[in-house]
């Protein structure tokens, strides 16, 4: 890799050469913020930056590579880590201006597991204000913008993270998920981004029993994707909910010759862009190619589960924002006041009907689970929307056809409903404006490894990034 294209190397090759002294964790820091820095203008997506601080752990990281010490599984990685995280000292804001001067009381347990580990937070990534939306643009940051098409949206509400990896401005990254806040930016930015089944990955409380909740890796390779996942994942003696043992996932897998996957192009109900249509046939003919046995299947699911996903989302998620609804309405983003207004319509019924809603989709999802090894659909029914959309206030049309524009134009939150499934989104194209589309890898509950292994054959019949013209032209 060229001196000049540093900045996307991938933290499984980097590594690799830290150990054998042919780099520097001070050069890769160096490289990768010298490209932040030359991009943030552009694409907008850090809520803060830690240059000095990163720099000097970098030489710390490189002293201990020198002396041949033990050396953790992220030594001398830049790490890029959402706002939502909160850390101990730092601002907690979650990204609304009304608590700009709140500070974090605790560091969250997936950021400490990665600091743990070695990785070198250079940088935290902006969010929709409470990370409540698919896309990323607040009053206190400002609009966070698509690296590929600065027109459109990295995704949300991970977003900074996968502009920011997407542009080259980080190794890996942290993401979360409760309605597919991971894979939403990984497909539009071009990214791999994995929901982790429940229970893998540590949660502070409250969230580690709300089974749609789940923190997990975002990266430019299937590999990078994996090691993040590895640091992750694991019981954590604060988390109730977190399952034994520790999953380590391997970084490199076996060929899908042989394996029987099963794909829905529109789960029984989207209505799904051209341009994404074509590229996810596109990933699927290279997984036949790649000798694996695909079977379109029919999931018999309808519009319910959008109703259900909302209603589960706004009885527990919007009544959380509702508490600072109540005190400071007018400071807030449109889409944030009008879910949490939503929130604060939802009974508890409605609560109980998305539970019922979730077992009758398991009833059809299931059974096709035991007949293949995996599920393949598309990420998101739409490659993105505009940069600055306001799900209150704008509609979305895909194929000229209006759908909900919260969440209508993506496909993700059927698999937070369904979470116990690990879910992996892999790029499989750009549509006609040049932004990327997704792939979604959905595996049966908690066999991570088999949705890894899926993903790195399609990454391997087409890989991202490891060459110039498969990169956004920032």
């Amino acid at each position: 890799m060229a001196t000049s294209d540093l900045h996307y190397m991938g933290a499984v090759e980097a590594l690799g050469l830290f150990k054998k002294k042919a780099l520097s964790p001070v050069e890769l820091m160096e490289a990768v913020i010298a490209r932040a820095e030359a991009v943030t203008p552009r694409i907008n997506a850090f809520s803060q930056t830690f240059y000095d601080e990163a720099m000097d752990r970098a030489r710390k990281a490189e002293a201990r590579y020198a002396r041949g010490s033990r050396t953790r599984a992220l030594e001398g990685l830049a790490l890029a880590v959402k706002d939502e995280e909160t850390i101990e000292g730092l601002p907690a804001t979650s990204g609304c201006v009304a608590l700009k001067d709140n500070i974090g009381e605790e560091t969250t347990y997936i950021a400490e597991r990665c600091f743990n580990a070695g990785g070198i937070m250079h940088a935290r990534t902006t969010t929709p204000e409470f990370s409540c939306a698919g896309f990323c643009h607040t009053r206190l940051w400002g609009v966070t913008r698509n690296p590929w098409n600065t027109d459109f949206t990295p995704g949300g509400s991970s977003g900074g993270t996968g502009a920011t990896l997407a542009a080259g401005a980080a190794t890996v990254g942290t993401g979360s998920d409760i309605a597919g806040s991971i894979r939403i930016p990984a497909s539009c930015s071009g990214v791999v981004g994995f929901k982790p089944p429940y229970g893998r990955n540590p949660q502070n409380h409250i969230f580690n029993l709300d089974f749609y909740c789940h923190s997990g890796p975002m990266a430019r390779s299937v590999a990078d994707c994996a090691l993040l996942q590895n640091v992750m994942a694991g019981p954590h003696p604060r988390d109730i909910a977190t399952v034994k043992p520790k999953m380590r996932l391997p970084l490199d897998y076996a060929p899908v010759k042989g394996m029987k996957i099963a794909f829905s192009m529109d789960l029984g109900y989207c209505e799904v862009d051209r341009d994404v249509r074509k590229n996810t046939k596109a990933a699927v003919e290279k997984l036949r190619d790649a000798g694996a046995t695909v079977e379109e299947v029919d999931l018999g699911w309808s519009w319910g589960a959008l109703t259900a996903a909302m209603n589960y989302l706004g009885h527990l998620f919007g009544n959380i924002i509702g508490e600072t609804l109540r005190r400071h309405r007018h400071e807030m983003m449109p889409y944030s006041v009008a879910f949490g207004d939503f929130g604060a319509r939802t009974t508890g019924m409605d609560f109980i009907e998305s539970l019922k809603v979730a077992g009758e989709m398991y009833d059809t999802l299931g059974p096709i689970l035991e007949k293949h090894d995996a599920l393949v659909c598309p990420t998101n029914a739409l490659s993105a929307v505009p940069a600055d959309h306001d799900s209150a206030t704008q509609p979305v049309r895909i194929n000229g056809v209006e759908v909900d524009p919260m969440i209508g134009w993506v496909m993700t939150y059927p698999f937070n409903i369904m979470s116990r499934c690990p879910v992996l989104s892999v790029p499989s194209g750009l549509d006609g404006n040049g932004v990327p589309t997704g792939l979604q890898i959905v595996g049966r509950t908690y066999d991570d490894p088999t949705v890894f292994r899926i993903g790195a054959a399609v990454e391997a019949a087409d890989p991202w990034y490891v060459n110039p013209s498969r990169r956004p032209e920032l």
